[in-house]
């Protein structure tokens, strides 16, 4: 995209101050209802192997069809109308997903409602990472992505107490109720974001300069963006392994109820919250890839000690479950700023949408197929092993997989203190 020689810097000031509510509302809906997207399928006693798929083949189906996002930008010549569009069709899915989920056993049709709703949601990040990388200076971008994130995560903290509070509440009545009070209010918020959305500066649509859809990742130009999305993709099919099935874990395996649930998501986020204008700071001071590099190998421990939680005493569980769970989430906040912050680094401002779309597709293939490669290892009933003695689970083999293949990544993309990525 073309730099406009005289930046309204008024208006873009006023949007930047304004894209914080706005992703504060949405944060309302992500902390009420996606946050518990998981815990809904565990209610529907769907299994592991399906909640798994529930969980990532969504991502990947939407990964799918945002690459045709720019098509929509050029036909609309906004990107605004584009998003405000997406949002409202996002917020009607949300009683949707809420009514065939609970009035159906059809896991199938369930499947296509959820699909449609992350196609819609992921349609979205190309636009608005375009829109956002033109209004944020690159001096600044660390820093103001760290201050928005930490007001959006309060948000998202006060958010997801209030709606594990109301669960467990209703849990022993009607948890049913509960999920709908769960969606009313993410229906609401959503349209919050979408007024807000409505009220930022856009600059005059100006087409690239390239032609997006001959964009050639191959290219030499585009060697080092590459590299980055192969780490990027191949990383989350890692994540991916054991995170869809954290839920089933901590529900099945830990016996945690929804209050202790959402202690346990929200505690977790308090030391990130916290830590986020730090990370700001320093990754405009150390540089991306050095945050990135520490992070990710610091990442790769987490399935060990998840393990751990499993052998200790029932009144010790919740809490070195908080522990571990605060200092992952404040070890993934300062990575995906750094990443994001990286990614803005190798683009330059150009072919930003395209780029950013292909990102999101390959992420979203391999979020899939981790998704699948943890569901078939945890689909062994609940045979357990025995290795010296010590008891092993089929959940437990996903978290050792997961963490030896993080471990590998790192070691083939990050074992160098060169800027390999």
């Amino acid at each position: 995209m073309t730099t406009i020689k005289k930046r309204d810097t008024k208006n873009i000031r006023s949007s930047l101050k304004t894209s914080t509510v706005e992703g504060s509302w949405w944060a309302i809906m992500y902390g009420a209802v996606e946050t518990y997207f998981g815990a809904f399928f565990e209610y529907l006693r769907y299994s592991s192997l399906e909640i798994s798929i529930l969980t990532t083949l969504p991502i990947f189906i939407g990964s799918i069809f945002q690459r045709y996002t720019y098509l929509y930008v050029r036909l609309l010549k906004s990107r605004k109308k584009l998003l405000i569009i997406l949002k409202i069709f996002q917020t009607l899915l949300l009683p949707s997903i809420y009514y065939v989920g609970s009035s159906t056993d059809n896991f199938y049709l369930f499947l296509i409602i959820i699909c449609f709703y992350f196609i819609i949601a992921i349609s979205q990040q190309s636009p608005w990472t375009s829109w956002m990388g033109y209004l944020v200076p690159g001096r600044i971008r660390g820093r103001y992505f760290g201050n928005r994130s930490q007001i959006i995560r309060i948000s998202m903290l006060i958010s997801s107490l209030i709606a594990g509070t109301l669960l467990n509440k209703y849990s022993e009545t009607n948890a049913l109720l509960g999920f709908g009070i769960l969606f009313s209010i993410g229906f609401i918020a959503n349209i919050g974001s979408m007024f807000y959305l409505s009220k930022k500066y856009e600059p005059p649509y100006q087409k690239l300069i390239k032609n997006d859809t001959s964009t050639n990742i191959n290219h030499k130009d585009f060697l080092k963006i590459k590299k980055f999305i192969s780490f990027d993709s191949i990383s989350e099919l890692s994540f991916s392994i054991s995170g869809p099935l954290m839920m089933i874990f901590w529900i099945r395996y830990q016996s945690f109820n929804y209050l202790e649930l959402a202690i346990l998501i929200n505690a977790s986020q308090v030391l990130s919250l916290f830590s986020l204008r730090y990370w700001g700071r320093k990754i405009d001071e150390l540089g991306s890839f050095i945050t990135i590099r520490w992070t990710s190998l610091i990442i790769v421990f987490f399935p060990i000690l998840w393990i751990g939680t499993s052998y200790l005493p029932i009144p010790l569980k919740l809490p070195a479950s908080i522990i571990i769970a605060s200092f992952g989430a404040l070890t993934f906040s300062g990575r995906a700023i750094a990443m994001d912050n990286r990614l803005f680094e190798l683009m330059t401002g150009k072919d930003m949408i395209t780029l950013t779309s292909k990102r999101i597709f390959y992420r979203g293939f391999f979020i899939f197929l981790g998704g699948v490669l943890g569901g078939l290892i945890s689909k062994q009933g609940l045979i357990s092993y025995q290795v010296l003695n010590v008891p092993i689970n089929p959940i437990h083999l996903v978290f050792i997989s997961s963490s030896i293949l993080r471990l590998l990544i790192w070691g083939v993309y990050l074992s160098s203190n060169q800027k390999s990525i």
